[in-house]
């Protein structure tokens, strides 16, 4: 088991201390937030969005899913629609199918998760 520091831990609600939240569970975090700020409204449009994509498409990144998705308005934060993804794959809509690389040019053609749909397409 690891040691920490008593500075790198944090307090939990039982008065112990356990260690800092990973990358991951910051990332989910600051995507809840995201979506949140995007509001209720955003959130459930951008949900039947993506689930209509995943019905209709055997494999493809949140990139395509965002590109194509004309109707649902930009969010504030762009990382809103990683919250979108998170609850599609806590309903079993998609699952991972590995890592491509991205075409948009915000991106500079990072590696990006590749989902694959779980339901009827």
């Amino acid at each position: 088991m690891m040691k920490y520091e008593r500075d790198e831990l944090t307090l939990d609600l039982f008065g112990g201390y356990m260690p800092p939240p990973t990358g991951l569970q910051l990332g989910h975090a600051l995507a809840k937030v995201a979506a949140d700020n995007a509001g209720e409204e955003w959130k459930k449009i951008a949900y039947e969005t993506f689930v209509q994509y995943a019905r209709m498409n055997h494999e493809f990144t949140t990139e395509q899913v965002r590109a194509d998705s004309l109707d649902v308005p930009k969010p504030p934060e762009p990382r809103a629609w990683g919250h979108i993804v998170n609850m599609a794959k806590r309903n079993n809509i998609i699952e991972f199918a590995g890592i491509t690389t991205a075409t948009s040019r915000k991106v500079h053609g990072m590696r990006v998760t590749l989902w694959r749909s779980k339901i009827n397409y």
